[in-house]
């Protein structure tokens, strides 16, 4: 009876409108957006490289809080308001875990590269990303006010939580079923200045958090 009503519905709502034919109209063809320049993307790796570099020098040669600072904004503006934060070397951990299980994925030299270069400047020459290159810990580092200190207890045990999310974000990108640390990034919807309102509210929770708290995503996700 309900599909009947259904299909009776449907044949009236056929008759009182009609289908209209565009037989003397051209119907537009749907093209999707050009890719952007590999040129652009060789000249970020370029740009990651001596970022990473110089950051290295401040670092453990000439010992410049400030310059590690002005680097900092300078990342914050290149990699997370110009770049839009993507790809980045977090992010890449996906991409990498993803192509080692799917021959059919073809991963760009250039992820590669942005998931490898702080790896290797880390291996030698300390955090040097997180200091100062990583557009997640600049945006962070630029509201800090005054950071108390968290209980030892709580500080150990919300630091288990990036080990379990790293853990699940491997196991979703090897699973093809989703790049779950690029879906819930927190920043990356105030990078581009659009995206989903949870996320919105959720990075500008962060940022408040991180006026008291130093780089409370960082530490704690």
């Amino acid at each position: 009876m309900v599909l009947g009503w259904a299909l009776s519905t449907r044949a009236l709502a056929s008759d009182l409108i009609p289908t209209p034919e565009f037989a003397e109209h051209a119907i537009p063809v749907s093209m999707p957006p050009a890719a952007e320049s590999m040129a652009w993307e060789w000249i970020n790796i370029l740009i990651l490289a001596g970022a990473l570099g110089l950051a290295s020098y401040l670092a453990l040669v000439s010992r410049s809080r400030r310059g590690l600072f002005l680097l900092a904004i300078a990342s914050l503006i290149w990699f997370g308001f110009v770049r839009d934060g993507c790809v980045c070397p977090i992010g890449a951990t996906q991409n990498v875990a993803y192509a080692l299980t799917d021959s059919g994925y073809a991963i760009p030299a250039t992820v590669v590269l942005m998931f490898a270069l702080p790896l290797v400047f880390t291996l030698f020459f300390g955090r040097t990303f997180c200091a100062a290159v990583c557009p997640l810990g600049a945006i962070q580092e630029v509201v800090a006010v005054r950071s108390v200190r968290v209980p030892t207890w709580a500080d150990h045990a919300l630091g288990m939580i990036p080990h379990v999310y790293l853990g699940a974000a491997v196991i979703f990108a090897v699973s093809g079923t989703a790049f779950v640390i690029c879906r819930y990034d927190p920043f990356v919807a105030i990078f581009r200045l659009s995206g989903d309102v949870n996320m919105l509210v959720f990075g500008a929770c962060l940022l408040f958090l991180g006026l008291f708290v130093g780089r409370p995503y960082c530490r704690y996700l």
